[in-house]
């Protein structure tokens, strides 16, 4: 096998999350393009004459980081977490009146029924479409196109609505979990009714992953894929909305990502962070779908050996990622053998230099990246990408070079990004949440199924590597009926169900508590230890565990122990 030299990427976007002087860095590189798309959270676009002003800005500003890739993770429901006892109560109907919910997600279908009065108005106040390139983009961000409710219901209105907002859901995902929080069809007695069905909303579309940040990742090219730093935007957007109108918000995070530590330390990470302070903000989170897909390992590295483990690679792969981190102040190297039995030695330590290897009987070409130490966690990063792998079993050495605890995580891509029979051989199920759940203070859901009561297979377990339980609770997120492109109803099964669950109850936990002025002071934190207090505990398990936190969310017993 031979060296060969690193190939060059032009990164046009990266995120920077450190306070700046915006003036004095666009006067220092004038040929980068600098935007602030939320609080101290800045994007670098990088034009392709401007790579060399660029290597002198990375010399100079430290903590940049390439954008992470994230995907989607999806009556009786509503009954089960004791949602919709609060639809008709003696203390007054609570339904969400007054508060927004936002999501950043595949967009919605506002021509829906579940989403309009009766009088065929839009429930929706606006939606920024970041796919769609025209004259009104947000004015903060640039790009995209804004609705606002008047011209969604001119649109309605039209014969031909989406000649006036072309706006679509291709997907569905944003659409269904919109629905199952805050949909309520008006046209019919009896018609589809969601957790917060008085509650506004507000939705971000988000744009698809740029195309270089797809081939970087190597991920597969149906998957549904976002950038970090559009879903900050959207995230940032969603408050910039909630303030101007004087509304509280609640957020509904239904995407994930396998990239990072899992600890706390990303960038999405750190910004939810900072806004679950933020008073009249709930945010709720799924914690992915992976428990059971094999994308995890966990080991010991011992210093002086090497262990090894093995990962199945599909047919067909467009490649794969893999991304290992050792626990500080450890130092690991690794080495790699094919399906063949082409071997790579242990690649040396070069702190953030790519290392390419190209092997004589294979299409394969290796990368490994080491970064030592990591500006995000201090310890050790490995990124090891393989383009147009050889099916079959490869096999990683990790090698101990210097241990002191010796606890090491290895994370492949999600599903949908790569092949579906891509996994390790000896997987872990636990520390399987996905980023941003992975934050400490943010309220992080799993999912279980109503109807027999079992925990959801998929559903991401704990803890995270930073030794945080999650997830916090557990809302049904099986099964759970919504609203489907057709304009009838469908069920989806996943943790983003599950959030949007929650994010309904968490509507009518902020009407009671601010909209009725019984707890003004509420936000993120004070909602997610509500919701834990007043959580269904079984009998016979012990409480909190990896795999149901805290236990199951029920909203009565929650707000009824305040």
């Amino acid at each position: 096998m031979r060296q060969t030299q690193a190939q060059t990427y032009l990164l046009n976007n990266y995120l920077i999350d450190r306070g700046i002087s915006l003036a004095e860095t666009r006067r220092r590189y004038p040929n980068l393009i600098i935007n602030e798309i939320a609080g101290d959270v800045y994007t670098v676009t990088v034009p392709i004459d401007a790579e060399r002003e660029f290597e002198r800005f990375q010399k100079n500003v430290k903590f940049i980081s390439r954008p992470r890739i994230y995907g989607l993770n999806a009556t009786q429901a509503l009954e089960a977490s004791n949602i919709s006892v609060f639809h008709t109560t003696a203390l007054g109907e609570i339904r969400g009146q007054g508060v927004i919910i936002g999501f950043v997600d595949t967009g919605i279908q506002y021509t829906n029924n579940v989403f309009k009065n009766a009088d065929n108005t839009t429930r929706i106040l606006s939606i920024w479409d970041q796919s769609i390139e025209g004259d009104n983009p947000p004015p903060t961000y640039g790009y995209g196109t804004y609705y606002s409710q008047e011209t969604i219901n001119n649109a309605l209105s039209a014969t031909e609505p989406y000649t006036v907002v072309p706006t679509r859901d291709e997907n569905g995902h944003g659409t269904y979990i919109a629905g199952v929080a805050a949909g309520n069809d008006q046209t019919v007695v009896g018609g589809y009714i969601g957790g917060a069905p008085d509650a506004d909303i507000i939705m971000v579309k988000l744009r698809p992953a740029p195309d270089y940040l797809r081939e970087y990742y190597l991920i597969e090219p149906e998957a549904v894929a976002f950038a970090e730093n559009d879903i900050i935007a959207g995230i940032s957007f969603l408050i910039e909305e909630a303030v101007r109108r004087l509304e509280p918000l609640i957020i509904c995070i239904g995407i994930g990502s396998n990239n990072g530590a899992h600890n706390g330390t990303v960038i999405l990470e750190r910004y939810l962070e900072r806004l679950s302070i933020t008073q009249s903000l709930i945010l709720s989170i799924g914690v992915g779908n992976e428990s059971n897909l094999g994308h995890h390992y966990e080991g010991v590295a011992i210093e002086g050996r090497t262990q090894d483990l093995e990962i199945n690679v599909a047919d067909n792969s467009v490649g794969l990622a893999a991304f290992l981190w050792a626990t500080v102040p450890d130092k690991l190297t690794v080495s790699l053998r094919s399906p063949l039995g082409q071997f790579i030695q242990r690649v040396p330590i070069l702190p953030d230099q790519p290392q390419v290897y190209r092997f004589n009987l294979e299409q394969t070409v290796l990368t490994i990246t080491y970064s030592y130490p990591d500006p995000e966690t201090g310890g050790e990063r490995i990124e090891i990408r393989l383009q147009t792998p050889t099916p079959g079993l490869w096999t990683i050495g990790v090698y101990g070079e210097d241990i002191v605890n010796g606890t090491f995580h290895i994370w492949l891509s999600q599903r949908g990004f790569i092949k579906e029979t891509t996994r390790f051989l000896r997987a872990a199920p636990n520390t399987t949440v996905q980023i941003p759940a992975t934050s400490q203070t943010t309220l992080t859901v799993g999912a279980y199924d109503y109807v027999d009561s079992s925990v959801y297979i998929g559903s991401g377990r704990g803890p995270t590597t930073a030794g945080i339980i999650c997830p916090d609770i557990l809302a049904p997120g099986v099964n759970v009926i919504g609203p489907n492109l057709s304009g009838g109803t469908t069920s989806y099964v996943g943790t983003s169900t599950a959030a949007a669950v929650t994010a309904s109850a968490a509507a009518i936990l902020m009407q009671w508590a601010v909209i009725r002025n019984n707890l003004e002071q509420m936000n993120t934190r004070i909602a997610r230890g509500i919701l834990i207090r007043g959580a269904i505990r079984q009998q016979g398990v012990v409480y909190p565990n990896s795999i149901e936190g805290f236990g199951r969310l029920d909203l009565r017993t929650s707000i009824a122990n305040i």
